[in-house]
């Protein structure tokens, strides 16, 4: 497993062109005092689609079935991807709240800890539930089909939830507000993190034994 965490490590380099997009932008964001909520997830989102990347290199030439030969189970490459994955994910999460607090210094603003790290918390959530879906869907349907059904797959929740709140809002405005108040209620207390927690643990399991039988029974 240690030689494909470096194999994969070292395709990081083909990348390189897109993690110096995902610097520049996150500089430019700052600068412009863009919101801080948005530039954490822009960075841990993307962080979380440069971890998925990796299976569509990977593929290349028939390249994953050449891995399949190496004296290495398909349990520990599946493993192996979401080890890479929790690893590059944790740097985006890092860069994100060191470039939060640049920002907040940038502009002579006064840094709050709690409103920080609950955006970082959540965004991180949503960066281990994107890598849970698009290890499984690259293994099923291959990686340019598993990432357009995963782009696919998060706009109809978007605009799910999008459509069914402005609906709400002009049909039932008390329930609206309610709606409201109760996640603003959820998001000050203080039993959030262990939620975000317990639930990026759980849907990373589910996706780790789906993934695993995925890859067990595909045949190259």
């Amino acid at each position: 497993m240690k030689g494909l965490l470096v194999k994969d490590f070292c395709l990081l380099r083909e990348l390189k062109k897109m993690i110096l997009i995902v610097v520049f932008v996150s500089v430019v964001f700052t600068a412009t005092k863009t919101d801080t909520a948005f530039l954490t997830g822009y960075i841990v989102i993307l962080s979380a689609m440069i971890a998925g990347m990796t299976i569509s290199y990977d593929e290349m030439n028939g390249g994953l079935a050449f891995l399949m030969t190496l004296p290495v189970t398909r349990k520990q490459y599946v493993a192996e991807k979401y080890l890479a994955g929790l690893l590059i994910l944790a740097a985006g999460v890092l860069y994100a709240a060191v470039m939060a607090m640049v920002q907040k210094l940038v502009n002579a603003e006064s840094i709050s800890w709690k409103e920080t790290i609950l955006t970082i918390a959540i965004c991180a959530v949503v960066g281990v539930i994107m890598l849970s879906f698009s290890i499984p869907a690259d293994l099923k349907f291959g990686a340019e089909k598993g990432r357009i059904m995963l782009i696919f797959g998060f706009m109809l929740i978007f605009f799910v939830i999008f459509f069914g709140l402005r609906f709400l809002e002009s049909h039932d405005p008390e329930r609206m507000d309610a709606l409201m108040h109760w996640v603003n209620h959820v998001l000050a207390g203080t039993w959030i993190y262990p939620v975000c927690l317990f639930a990026g643990v759980l849907v990373l399991l589910i996706s780790l034994i789906l993934s695993c039988r995925i890859l067990e029974k595909k045949e190259f």
